[in-house]
């Protein structure tokens, strides 16, 4: 996860919204009020169009006439198609089209709902279709067409999404630096960047590795949380497209940086979900990445930011 680090002069507000912590700092403390407003205005608006969870949401209509036009708000629009770039640039990998395979393994409901350990059946895996993303239609006045037999799920970007979102959106309206970390998808906009601190959990407060992040986001990926246990089955929420299980690869948490934090967010999900060739892919498009496996032991690509003390 990461974690900003706050200097003296910045104004720093904490509070919850979509399932997780929002962390928001601005580089003038002036900033702060009107920055949070807005973020408080947009993520309101990304929880009610894009959420799973909400009966009322833009998203379950959607789910619910699959095979079938619907009229939506144009920003769930945008959050799918998001989405639909986030599986182009990963063959798959990352599919939105994952909403039965999630409820499958026992994630049907906010996170904070689901008791950590129960009895009941560990549930039948239930592979995403191949390809079904592709069939996703859209129409960016406002209306969606999920395929027949298909319930999409943003949680692969939309936090990534909503965090690019509102950092643009403040920098616009001030002459601040901002950073806004959505449960660890973290975006930066504006001059000088910001120093972030690394850790696998909000509650790993060891030494963390401290790094500047000049533009862009920085995401990070892990199956150290969101994880619950049904009929003794360890679960966790980021799954095999081919085959609807939890991943079991060698990666327990991955973080990447990007041009955008959808983008870093993209590659750090698709290496935990590609297991052993991560690195190669990684290091092939060039993504700079932090890679954490299964005992430990840390691996980093060529272009990784250089820690914060170090030449």
């Amino acid at each position: 996860m990461m974690r900003t680090l706050d200097a003296r002069g910045t104004g720093t507000a904490t509070w919850r919204a979509l399932g997780t912590y929002v962390h928001l700092s601005t580089a003038r403390d002036a900033v702060l009020g009107p920055a949070r407003q807005t973020a408080i205005r947009l993520l309101d608006d990304v929880d009610r169009t894009c959420s799973r969870f909400r009966n009322d949401s833009d998203l379950v209509r959607a789910n619910a006439a699959a095979g079938s036009w619907t009229n939506v708000d144009p920003l769930l629009v945008q959050a799918i198609a998001a989405a639909m770039d986030a599986a182009a640039q990963t063959d798959g990998l990352v599919d939105p089209t994952l909403g039965h395979s999630l409820e499958a393994v026992g994630y049907d409901r906010d996170i904070a709902l689901i008791p950590p350990a129960s009895s009941d059946p560990a549930g039948i895996p239930l592979p995403a279709r191949v390809g079904a993303w592709r069939e996703i239609l859209l129409d960016p006045d406002g209306a969606v067409r999920v395929p027949r037999g298909c319930a999409l799920d943003l949680g692969a970007t939309a936090k990534a999404w909503a965090a690019d979102l509102i950092a643009q959106s403040i920098a616009a309206e001030s002459d601040s630096t901002v950073v806004i970390s959505l449960g660890g998808d973290l975006a930066v906009a504006g001059p000088g960047g910001w120093p972030v601190a690394i850790s696998e959990t909000m509650d790993d407060l060891g030494d963390p590795e401290i790094v500047h992040l000049p533009y862009g986001g920085l995401a990070t990926s892990s199956t150290a949380a969101r994880r619950w246990i049904r009929g003794g089955v360890i679960r966790h929420h980021l799954l095999d497209p081919l085959t609807g299980e939890p991943t079991r690869g060698p990666w327990r948490t991955v973080s990447a940086t990007g041009a955008t934090c959808v983008a870093a967010n993209t590659a750090s999900t698709a290496a935990i979900v590609m297991g052993d060739k991560a690195v190669g892919w990684l290091t092939a498009r060039e993504i700079p990445a932090r890679l954490v496996d299964t005992q430990g032991q840390i691996v980093r690509t060529a272009r990784w930011p250089e820690p914060e003390g170090t030449s």
